[in-house]
């Protein structure tokens, strides 16, 4: 009907393609340029050195039907060196489902390629990117009250190993999911000036990596450790015990107390046993009159307490082995404690076992208005007279502890993931094809499938993000997307779609992991534009 008139499409879906390609099409000579790496946005600087896995994308290539894509720690690619690959990509830009690991070269450790998919055949391969993953800072020391050791936050870390470099001529690591960490292995069963003095130790980051890797690479790597801090603790000197404060990325009082991001450690006023063996447990609950306990710790000699990730203390049970703890011939190990009672005679179940599916965290409570409260009671040593095992029972009940006054509270609530402003951006192709990101909270349009990306919270190992055709009321489409990194590739069909995305807690049970979703946001996608062109 048009006459000598042709009808050429140009679909503005991933790939922003021009004209349709002809009948018969040789293999381009030349691959596609402008392969980059970036955290938010296409358009920031070019960098080689990231904290977390990047995002990747390159400026469309003509006629191309889709994209193939190879990550590697090998700039030959060869096949045990491939981390990651896919094909059929029809954005020009891809997310790496894979949380990589903390790895360095010179100048580079990790490669990126890319190649266009013609009708008949492919391209060359690009140039290679090349990059690093590392750590862009270490932990520094933050005050903490007597019996704690606290250290800075780091980007991309799961977990950190605190290392303590001398405790009366041993060393010993351990882990855990938080910015804190009480100083057990110094007061336990010798809280003397002897033991209990200056503290010299160092943390590191660790990062366990989530996403399974092509070819198997290693899943937990290390930053770098700390310089060596000394820490000045002094000996249990009070008649009765107060209750400290609390302390994560933030600190708070029984006085003021403070909402945390993070799990808490709890410090106290320790009473001096003469043979220095004064032990406590420290107990968390949901309700101010602490009938119903949520955390129990377990048994520490130390004026604090936090959950540790490789495990409880391992006491001694018998008189022999007690002797030899306290004179300082052998050195408690992190595990299992066994069993310990608690003041009614119950086996007190704590938190801390050492295995993977331990809960070391908490729930988000809505905050000031859902509150938890936590106290601490001393812990006795009982020694059988026949057998000679040792045990150990709590002293008092933690409610009569909470209805003496001794009672503290707190707050959990996770962030949410900022999507104002400079904080989360949408990658795609403009009308003209052209790679360009812009800030969701500007209600983009982009043509074709979308990449979002945004910054990392405190205390996410995982992310989810979810997409809805309503804003209010929010309703999931499809299955959630679960991804290990800062960013994913959306692939909604053509129209108004709003989304959310919000961090995964790995430290809590299954169908506890989520944390608070961040604001809406609205993202448009355009549909396939046509133009006529006249011969």
């Amino acid at each position: 009907m048009f006459g000598r008139t042709t009808v050429l499409i140009a679909l503005f879906v991933a790939l922003a393609l021009p004209a349709a390609a002809p009948a018969r099409q040789a293999a381009s000579t030349k691959g596609p340029i402008g392969l980059r790496a970036f955290l938010l946005r296409y358009e920031e600087p070019v960098s080689h050195d990231f904290s977390r896995t990047p995002s990747f994308g390159w400026k469309s290539f003509p006629k191309a039907t889709s994209y193939e894509f190879q990550l590697a720690t090998s700039d030959q690619f060869r096949e045990n060196s491939l981390l990651w690959s896919t094909t059929g990509l029809k954005l020009p830009g891809t997310s790496v489902p894979l949380a990589l690991p903390w790895i360095t070269g010179k100048p580079y450790s990790l490669f990126a390629r890319v190649r266009a998919r013609l009708e008949h055949g492919t391209t060359p391969w690009s140039d290679d990117f090349g990059f690093n993953v590392r750590w862009t800072e270490i932990p520094d020391r933050l005050s903490a009250p007597n019996g704690l050791l606290r250290w800075t936050p780091i980007d991309g870390a799961t977990s950190y190993e605190v290392w303590a470099v001398n405790v009366h001529g041993w060393t010993k690591s351990h882990y855990v999911a938080t910015n804190v960490t009480d100083m057990r292995d110094w007061f336990s069963f010798h809280s003397d000036s002897s033991w209990v003095g200056a503290a010299t130790w160092r943390v590191r980051a660790v990062r366990a990596t989530y996403g399974s890797s092509t070819n198997g690479e290693s899943t937990t790597t290390f930053g770098r450790w700390s310089p060596t801090f000394v820490t000045n603790a002094t000996p249990p000197s009070a008649s009765a015990m107060t209750l400290g404060g609390t302390y994560s990325d933030t600190t708070g009082t029984a006085a003021d107390p403070a909402v945390h991001a993070l799990m808490p450690g709890f410090s106290w006023t320790g009473i001096p046993n003469s043979d220095g063996t004064d032990l406590y447990r420290a107990y968390v609950f949901s309700d101010n009159r602490c009938v119903d306990p949520v955390m129990v710790g377990s048994v520490v000699g130390s004026p604090a307490w936090v959950p540790r990730v490789s495990g409880a203390l391992v006491l001694p049970r018998t008189l022999e082995d007690l002797g030899k703890v306290m004179a300082g011939t052998i050195f408690s190990k992190d595990g299992n404690q066994g069993v310990t009672l608690d003041a009614s005679g119950h086996v007190a179940v704590a938190n801390e076992t050492g295995d993977a599916s331990a809960r070391l965290d908490l729930w988000d409570r809505k905050w000031p208005g859902g509150t938890y409260y936590w106290t601490v009671v001393r812990v006795e040593l009982t020694v059988d007279p026949e057998t000679k095992v040792v045990g150990y029972k709590d002293a008092e009940d933690p409610q009569d502890a909470c209805a003496s006054g001794r009672i503290g509270s707190f707050g959990k609530v996770s962030q949410a993931i900022p999507t104002d402003g400079t904080n989360a951006f949408i990658t795609g192709l403009s009308r003209t094809g052209r790679m360009t990101s812009s800030r969701v909270s500007r209600s983009p349009l982009m043509w074709g499938t979308p990449l979002i990306t945004w910054l990392p919270v405190l205390g996410a190992g995982g992310y989810e993000v979810q997409l809805s055709h309503t804003s209010n009321p929010f309703q999931p489409v499809g299955n959630s997307i679960l991804t290990p990194v800062t960013s994913v590739v959306l692939s909604p069909a053509p129209g108004t779609w709003y989304y959310r995305v919000r961090g995964l807690n790995l430290q809590m049970p299954t169908g506890a992991k989520g944390m608070s979703w961040s604001n809406v946001r609205m993202v448009k996608i355009g549909k396939p534009s046509f133009r006529v062109v006249r011969r």
